[in-house]
């Protein structure tokens, strides 16, 4: 077996093309693993941890180089494969200069070209969305901001300026919005309705409209804020525009909030401005005071699916209760899994590619299961030291933003997430395994075929110590998504895999097998 590696400087390309090409090359003959990828500080740890670290990118590759590392069966199949690699990056180039179709390469040009555009969907490095981002603002556009990694200080300003033009910035780090109808990034295709809802908490908004479109209903308009809207520094500024506007759009009758607890003032300046809707308002703040909502004339959620139930009963004008399923856990179930442990065999190892997703499960699992070690922000848990090394019950989110410099998010590129699947079933205290599979417009085309994959060979090395792993998955989104959901459904339970009709019936479970 033969490691080599390639560095070309000063080189970038768009993480999905690097993602494919990366794919590409792996099917290769003779190629056991590769990787083409940008070379930050955390691609190299993700190089160093699958075994593609070479002496050569320790000591010549920076942050703006582009790495191939390449694991071949010998020397002729590895040069082969970086061969092919730099072949098709060369054919990039001179792909991009022969296009026949007008790709504007500025706002500015991409303005002139579609001059009835109100809203602009940035996606570019972080380092670079001020400079952009106030030049959208100042032409009058309202804009939404998928780049991650951009400074507390630059989304304040820019949540600042657009709320003195009357204007709407929905991120940094907005990953999801619907609107009119238009599904926007990780959005999934759901019914049109008139439940409207404002979420700082992207895989929450996906949550609580599959959720609904599943029950039959549907959205009105989905507006996202970025997860730090809600810190005191920020103010709410967004949560509040969006809750606003959904109070006075006559398309939406019921009206969902959903984020992590905002900060005290945060919380109060939102709840007084639902205060004195005449639309019923329903309230998640994932682990929030469900007195203090309900006390402000709300709808209080304690989970993601009771948020999507309540508006969907609200539609239909019954009982705020009626119908309502209580999360009763399969007590048979739950004896059942636990007699296929060993002794040593006593935690979870949660795997999420959906921030919001995991949190939900963090909250409700915490006081059942005794300390946990996360990346996640949240009192009475443990701060894990290395996450890419479990200790005791871990939930890791893999769309934080030590994992996606200079990647995919996991949602479209889950091979980080894979490898720890395996790394985990290594470890003979692995109990469980818990997963998220998000579904929608940009989302992995298959996330079940292909965390299969890494499940079955993870069931099989703990077949050979002659133990058994649970896992555990919700897969979250509608069979409108080009990925159809009770298609994935299908694929997880003929290997044997749990599949919980929403991520809280799912933590429920976990909770009691391990309470």
């Amino acid at each position: 077996m033969v490691l080599k590696s390639y560095i070309s400087e000063n080189t970038f390309r768009d993480s999905v093309y690097l993602m494919r090409l990366s794919n590409t090359i792996r099917n290769f003959e003779g190629v056991i693993e590769a990787e083409v990828i940008i070379g930050t500080d955390h691609n190299k740890k993700f190089l160093q941890s699958g075994g593609l670290w070479s002496d050569e990118i320790e000591k010549g590759a920076g942050a703006n180089d582009l790495i191939i590392a390449v694991k071949a069966e010998n020397e002729e199949k590895a040069e082969k494969a970086i061969q092919g690699a730099l072949d098709e990056l060369n054919k990039y180039v001179e792909s991009e200069n022969l296009l026949g179709e007008f790709i504007p390469r500025t706002f500015e040009t991409a303005k002139k070209n579609l001059p009835g555009a109100n809203l602009v969907l940035i996606s570019i490095p972080g380092r670079y969305v001020e400079r952009e981002a106030h030049q959208i603002l100042d032409a009058g556009l309202n804009m939404m901001i998928f780049s991650d990694n951009v400074t507390l200080e630059t989304e304040v300003a820019l949540k600042k300026k657009a709320l003195e033009k009357g204007l709407l910035v929905m991120g940094p780090d907005c990953g999801t919005a619907i609107i009119n109808g238009v599904p926007l990034a990780f959005a999934n295709e759901v019914k049109r309705g008139k439940i409207g809802i404002v979420a700082a908490a992207g895989t929450g908004l996906q949550e609580v409209s599959s959720l609904i479109s599943n029950l039959g209903e549907g959205i009105s308009q989905g507006i996202g804020t970025g997860g730090r809207d809600v810190k005191a520094a920020v103010g709410g500024i967004t949560l509040i525009q969006g809750l606003e506007a959904l109070l006075k759009d006559k398309g939406t009758e019921v009206v969902i909030i959903v984020s992590k607890p905002p900060d005290a003032e945060v919380t109060k300046k939102v709840l007084e401005a639902a205060a004195n809707s005449k639309k019923p308002v329903v309230v998640n703040f994932l682990g929030g005071d469900l007195e203090q909502i309900k006390a402000a004339g709300c709808e209080p959620a304690a989970t993601l699916k009771e948020a999507a139930e309540k508006a969907v009963n609200l539609i239909k004008n019954e009982n705020i209760g009626a119908d309502i399923k209580d999360l009763v856990v399969d007590e048979e179930l739950v004896q059942k899994t636990r007699g296929i442990f060993k002794d040593e065999q006593k935690y979870l190892r949660a795997l999420y590619a959906g921030g919001t997703l995991a949190y939900e499960t963090l909250i409700m699992i915490h006081k059942k299961t005794g300390p946990i070690y996360t990346n996640l922000s949240f009192d009475n848990v443990q701060k894990i030291e290395d996450v890419y090394k479990s200790t005791g019950h871990t939930i890791i989110d893999f769309g934080e933003d030590e994992f996606t410099q200079g990647r995919l998010h996991p949602m479209i590129d889950p091979a980080l997430r894979n490898n720890r699947i395996v790394e985990e079933a290594k470890d003979p205290e692995t109990a469980v395994i818990m997963l998220d599979l998000v579904l929608g417009y940009n989302a992995h085309p298959d996330p079940a075929g292909s965390a299969l994959e890494a499940i079955r060979e993870a069931k099989e090395i703990a077949k050979k110590e002659k133990r058994q792993i649970c896992f555990v998955t919700t897969v979250c989104g509608t069979d409108e998504d080009f990925q159809k959901r009770s298609v994935q459904v299908e694929k997880l339970k003929k290997e044997d895999v749990l599949v919980f009709p929403s991520n809280a019936d799912a933590a429920s479970f976990v909770a009691e097998l391990f309470g």
